[in-house]
């Protein structure tokens, strides 16, 4: 049966509502899953780990204040219910009261208020999680569940942000007792409960007999049908698949394209693409580097890359181009960029000449020197180093002299930081369309353009404060337009976790962002 792409994801998201039909079997409660996982863990501490794909494994362990749905619908889930001050800068939330932490002690306010507190000291190198936060940088605990959070501006997006799983809520004991070490002992409220994790190796958790403040949308009422869940890290792409097809695993997330093209059409496995919302692949472009520096440059790149050739190189044409900052899925997404940047070769040398290059023995250079492009890729990921590569073929088409480093993530993360590299693909999620604040505005730890624009800054300024969702919007355009204009972001392909089940497996959803959520899932004999 012939589906287009933006069919099947549409199928998907209406799925998750037909969970508990699909679960209308008696489930074995006794089940064992095991989730071929892709990447090695940074840190299971949901403040500090800056990796997307830690966040299926938070959602899985913590629950946050509230549960955001795959349509960014914002659910109670640790806060029963919510206000907002006149001001904008007061929310207010009143906490369920039966909820236990994994080890045993009680969910309140003042468990929010140390939650705050440990995200926004100056020891702990969060990430994600502060940016989140934005300005509301204060949690006061105004009885035993009910709490404020205090923001030194208006900020819009906190509440949709604060259902993202880096801001789950941890045991306020736990963050005592383990310090440094908190993310070896994940201690949260959610449908399962940390057993054991083996670097490199595995992640064990197991069914909270206790849960039952599921989020409403996810179709499924107490504790998990599954007993355990075995996250086995497996790196190697085809490794990863051949476990999958001898059934040593029941799930499998990015799935090859090659793979994914092929097995969708076997009756005994279930193809569920899970869009991961905000800003897509893409690759921030060091607008302070020679020769990124020169804006003509940066457009040139823009033209002289082929979308759908990087694809098609590196995900056998799985998954769509992204032509934008924002992925389609945003609120704020503007189709009238798509068009901004074609793959235009010829447009690039000229983009170039205009900008006072010379091509000499088949290479650009400028005031004597070289035209030389240095993109670094993440080498724990077998899909970063092949979009550099597929990359670096379009640009040295052109003429560009094009090296690709492949770094192990702390050295990746320093280059990025210290600004080593001329570009680097890479991913980050988003739930609102401020997630572009956090790469484009100086100071902050992903400006790894290392851009800075005092009108950009007033414009998120001002789309941050603006509390009218329809108002917001044409400031987002705005934002947009200016990024694509000044050519310091490379938009590569849409962001989708091309996720294969088992028939057996029933039940998997996603939160808003694009988490696999498997609390509602059910495994067959």
């Amino acid at each position: 049966m012939n589906v287009t792409f933006r069919g099947l994801l549409a199928a998907t998201a209406l799925s998750a509502l037909a969970i508990a039909g699909a679960q209308a079997q008696a489930p074995n409660k006794q089940a064992k899953l095991t989730v071929g996982w892709a990447e090695p863990i940074d840190t299971l501490n949901p403040a500090t780990t800056g990796a997307r794909n830690q966040g299926p494994l938070l959602v899985n362990i913590f629950d946050t204040l509230v549960w955001l749905t795959p349509d960014f619908k914002v659910e109670p889930l640790l806060a029963k219910s919510w206000s907002v001050a006149p001001d904008g800068k007061t929310y207010s939330f009143v906490l369920r009261d039966d909820v236990k932490f994994h080890d045993g002690t009680d969910f309140d306010a003042e468990a929010v208020v140390a939650n705050v507190k440990y995200i926004t000291d100056k020891e702990t190198p969060a990430k994600v999680s502060i940016a989140l936060l934005g300005p509301c940088k204060e949690a006061v605990a105004t009885g035993k569940y009910t709490v404020d959070l205090k923001c030194a501006t208006p900020y819009a997006p906190l509440l949709t942000q604060l259902g993202v799983p880096y801001l789950g809520i941890q045991s306020p004991k736990a963050i005592a007792e383990y310090g440094k070490d908190l993310g070896l002992h994940p201690t949260g409220t959610g449908p399962y409960a940390f057993v054991s994790y083996e670097p490199n190796q595995s992640l064990v958790v197991k069914r909270n007999e206790a849960y039952a403040w599921n989020p409403a949308s996810v179709g499924h009422k107490g504790p998990p049908n599954i007993a355990e869940i075995k996250f086995q890290i497996v790196p190697n792409a085809q490794a990863r698949v051949s476990q999958f097809q001898s059934g040593q695993s029941q799930m499998m997330q990015q799935t090859p394209g090659v793979h994914w093209n092929a097995m969708q059409k076997m009756d005994r496995f279930t193809a569920l693409p899970v869009p991961i919302t905000g800003l897509g692949i893409f690759a921030p472009v060091n607008a302070k580097k020679f020769p990124t520096d020169d804006i003509a440059v940066r457009r040139a790149i823009q033209y002289a890359v082929d979308k759908k050739g990087v694809v098609q190189l590196a995900e056998a044409g799985a998954i769509p181009p992204s032509l934008t900052p924002l992925q389609p899925s945003m609120t704020a997404y503007d189709k009238s960029l798509e068009a901004m940047y074609p793959y235009d070769p010829a447009k690039a040398e000229a983009t170039l000449k205009d900008g006072g290059w010379t091509k000499k023995d088949g290479f650009w250079e400028k005031d004597g020197k070289r035209l030389t492009l240095t993109i670094t890729a993440i080498s724990t990921s077998t899909s970063y180093p092949l979009l550099a590569q597929a990359m670096q073929n379009y640009l040295q088409k052109i003429g560009m002299e094009v090296n690709v480093q492949q770094l192990a993530s702390p050295a990746w993360l320093a280059a990025n930081i210290n600004g080593d590299m001329s570009l680097t693909p890479l991913q980050y999620i988003g739930v609102d369309a401020d997630a572009l604040s956090g790469w484009f505005t100086a100071g902050q730890y992903f400006n790894w353009s290392h851009y800075s624009n005092p009108k950009l800054d007033a414009l998120f300024k001002q789309g941050r404060e603006e509390t009218d969702a329809a108002k917001r919007l044409p400031i987002y355009h705005e934002i947009q337009k200016l990024l694509m204009d000044e050519a310091v972001m490379l938009p590569i392909r849409q962001n989708i976790d091309l996720v294969m089940t088992s028939k057996k497996l029933t039940g998997v959803t996603y939160s808003g962002g694009g988490f696999e959520y498997l609390g509602a899932a059910s495994l067959a004999d």
